[in-house]
Formats: C-alpha cells, sequence, structure tokens
C-alpha cells in the first residue's frame, strides 16, 4: 500500500514538472505583449494601409530604399518601410518605427518583420548610457560608419509575420532571399502612387550621415 503511494506521488511530481517545463517553453517562445503586436500591426500586410498609416520607403539612392540582404550570404531583411514621425526616444512595441517587407520571386511583398529603430544619441542624451529594450531583449548597436549611410542607432527586428530559423529576433532571414527585388521595387512605387500623396511624399525624418557630420 505505502509503495503504491509513493508511486503515485512521484507521478504526480513528474506530471506536475513536465506541465511547467511545457508552459516555460511556450512562453520562452511567445515573449510577453506579441498578442498585441500582432493586432496592432496586422492591418500593414497591406500596403495600402501601411502607407496611409505613414509608412513609407526612403527615396532612392538612399541606401534603405533597397532591399537589404547580408553581405556573407546568410538570409536577408527585405525592403524597409519607414514611419519618420515615429522616429524618436519612445519605444511602443505596437508602433514599430519601420516595417519590414519579403519579396518573394516574383516580386509580390510580404509583410515579414517589424525593426524598432532609436537614433543613439538622442536616446543617450535623454536616457543616459543604457540601452533600449522590447520583450526582454536588448537592441543592437550599430555604429555610425554604416552600410545605410545613417548616424548610430539602436534596432530590434522581431519577426513577427515569418518564421525565422535564426530566431525571433535576428537581423537577417536565412529563409528571406532578395532575388526579387527589381520587381518589388516597382510594386512598392505603384502602391505609393495608388495611396496618394501624403504616402508618395514620403518625409523619413532620417538624417544622413554625411550631413550631421558636415
Amino acid at each position: 500500500m505505502m509503495m503504491r503511494q509513493l508511486v503515485r506521488v512521484a507521478t504526480a511530481i513528474l506530471a506536475s514538472m513536465m506541465i511547467l517545463s511545457s508552459s516555460a517553453a511556450v512562453a520562452a517562445a511567445h515573449p510577453s505583449g506579441i498578442d498585441a503586436v500582432r493586432a496592432a500591426t496586422a492591418r500593414y500586410h497591406s500596403l495600402v494601409q501601411a502607407g496611409r498609416a505613414g509608412y513609407g520607403q526612403p527615396p532612392a539612392p538612399a541606401p534603405l530604399h533597397e532591399c537589404i540582404a547580408s553581405f556573407d550570404g546568410t538570409g536577408a531583411m527585405g525592403f524597409h518601410f519607414i514611419n519618420g514621425g515615429l522616429l524618436d526616444t519612445t519605444v511602443d512595441p505596437t508602433k514599430p518605427e519601420a516595417l519590414v517587407y519579403a519579396p518573394d520571386s516574383h516580386g509580390r511583398l510580404k509583410l515579414a518583420a517589424l525593426e524598432y529603430v532609436v537614433f543613439q544619441a538622442p536616446w543617450i542624451a535623454e536616457h543616459g548610457n543604457t540601452m533600449p529594450s522590447l520583450f526582454g531583449q536588448m537592441f543592437m548597436a550599430t555604429g555610425d560608419n554604416n552600410r545605410f549611410d545613417i548616424p548610430a542607432f539602436f534596432s530590434l527586428h522581431l519577426w513577427l509575420w515569418n518564421d525565422n530559423p535564426a530566431g525571433m529576433f535576428a537581423p537577417f532571414n536565412p529563409t528571406v532571399s532578395c532575388g526579387g527585388a527589381a520587381a518589388a521595387t516597382d510594386q512598392g512605387r505603384d502602391t505609393a502612387s495608388a495611396v496618394g500623396a501624403r504616402t508618395t511624399r514620403f518625409d523619413c525624418g532620417i538624417p544622413q550621415r554625411r550631413a550631421s557630420q558636415a
């Protein structure tokens, strides 16, 4: 009788540990606040809706106008549609500074990720020598001499709408390619024309690095 009771107790304890372990794994894979972000950004699967909300591509020939891929061939980001009105020192998970669209082989753009961006100089002036963070993740620091030709900034990607084998917060995604970039550029331009002057008059608010050093 005693042995049966011990077996039952041990089984109950083991079951509880498995449930707790499973819950922790789910929580780790689904950071706090993600559901709210998903609800807030779902409409941006439509480029027209994104344009109406103030998002648009930086004008050519700015580097950020292009599809961004890694230099070592380990993946890509895609096209960045930026809302200049959000480029301040406020970090709001439901209001990403940039929407990242991945082109397919035919150039069709699909919302893949969100990017949170804060320029380092105003952040440090306001918050001191700290790093912004969201979802328990520290932002990545990019210095002045960067490929985008903009001042030093902090950034964090959230691959909310496209699985990323490299991690939900990794900058590049190995499943994303810029192979359809030329056709996608045409699509972005056509969509901007369709939503009217608010989008075609893109006021990114991103200072140019060269201008800031002049």
